[in-house]
C-alpha cells in the first residue's frame, strides 16, 4: 500500500481527535462530522504524496484556517486537530493552546472560549495520562486496520 507511513500517522490523528471530543464535549453532531475528519487525505494518500495533498486539504477543510466560513462546530474541531496533535504527532509538540497563538493569533476570539470550555487554556500544559495510553494502543496500526477505516466509510455512505 502506498504512502503506509502517512496513513498510519493520519489514522492515529483521527483516533484521538475523536477520543478528544468525547473527552471535552460528547457531542453527536461533532462525533458525526469528525468521522470524516482528515478522511479526505487517507483517500489521497492511496494515490498522492503527502506533499502534493496538503495544501489541498488544508484549502478545502473547514478546520483549517482558510477562505471557508466556519461554524462553531469548525472551530471546535481546529482545537480538537491542534491538541490531537502532540499526541500522535512527534513533529508537531504544541499543545492547542500553544498552537493558537504561535501560528493563528487573529483566530483567539474565536478558540480561546473553546480552550477555557475544555480545560486547556494554559501554555506548555503536561500531557493527560489517559490520552496518552489511547494513543499508546494505537502505535502498531495494521494495514487492514487502515483498509477497514476506509471501507467501512464508503459502506456508511
Amino acid at each position: 500500500m502506498r504512502n503506509i507511513e502517512k496513513l498510519c500517522y493520519t489514522y492515529r490523528h483521527r483516533k484521538i481527535v475523536i477520543y478528544l471530543a468525547k473527552k471535552y464535549m460528547n457531542d453527536e453532531k461533532l462525533l458525526r462530522r469528525l468521522e470524516e475528519h482528515d478522511l479526505d487525505k487517507m483517500y489521497l494518500l492511496l494515490f498522492y504524496q503527502k506533499k502534493d495533498i496538503e495544501g489541498i486539504h488544508r484549502k478545502l477543510s473547514n478546520h483549517h484556517d482558510n477562505d471557508i466560513e466556519k461554524d462553531y462546530l469548525d472551530y471546535v474541531e481546529m482545537v480538537l486537530d491542534w491538541e490531537s496533535a502532540r499526541y500522535t504527532k512527534p513533529d508537531k509538540p504544541l499543545n492547542a493552546y500553544d498552537t493558537l497563538y504561535r501560528f493563528y493569533p487573529q483566530l483567539e476570539k474565536k478558540i480561546l472560549p473553546i480552550l477555557e470550555k475544555f480545560g486547556i487554556a494554559k501554555s506548555n500544559m503536561p500531557f493527560d495520562q489517559d490520552v496518552m495510553n489511547y494513543a499508546n494502543l494505537l502505535k502498531d496500526v495494521s494495514v487492514d486496520q487502515i483498509k477497514d477505516e476506509l471501507i467501512n466509510f464508503i459502506k456508511k455512505y
